[in-house]
């Protein structure tokens, strides 16, 4: 009896075809999975924006003191006690503020008094909106005059 000799296995047309499926899929995925990692970093600048806006604020009450936000250019800012120029917290994003992501602040600096109330560097009270703009997208925080609540 003769055996027969056969090979399982791929031809080289049948790899091929299978690489260029996978670099069309790769080609149409690509842009939407930057679009969603985008998505996601301005969710996660804008929640950051928010919190340390309120730690500002619970800050100042805290250590009752002043507390200043500077707003240093797109989504950069810093929280430092006026005063003592002590920085509490700083966030610099290079690679967003290079794309044109801004802050737009009702006031350049903000300040917070020791009672967690808003005011701009003449000491008027100041309350307004906070918008933050990037990737295609904006976001709105309010701060309010009377209460210094930032919603």
């Amino acid at each position: 009896m003769r055996k027969n000799k056969t090979c399982a296995g791929f031809t080289l047309v049948e790899l091929l075809v299978v690489l260029m499926i996978i670099a069309v899929a790769g080609m149409i995925a690509a842009p939407r999975v930057a679009d969603i990692r985008r998505t996601i970093r301005f969710d996660t600048i804008t929640d950051q924006l928010l919190n340390d806006l309120r730690f500002a604020r619970r800050s100042a009450m805290d250590l009752n003191r002043k507390i200043r936000v500077d707003f240093t250019g797109g989504v950069n800012y810093a929280v430092t006690v006026a005063d003592t120029g002590e920085r509490l917290r700083e966030r610099i994003y290079p690679a967003e503020s290079a794309a044109g992501w801004e802050i737009t602040s009702v006031t350049d600096p903000l300040f917070f008094t020791s009672r967690g109330l808003p005011q701009d560097a003449y000491e008027k009270p100041v309350g307004g909106v906070i918008r933050i703009t990037g990737a295609g997208r904006q976001r709105e925080f309010r701060i309010f005059m009377a209460t210094g609540m930032i919603r």
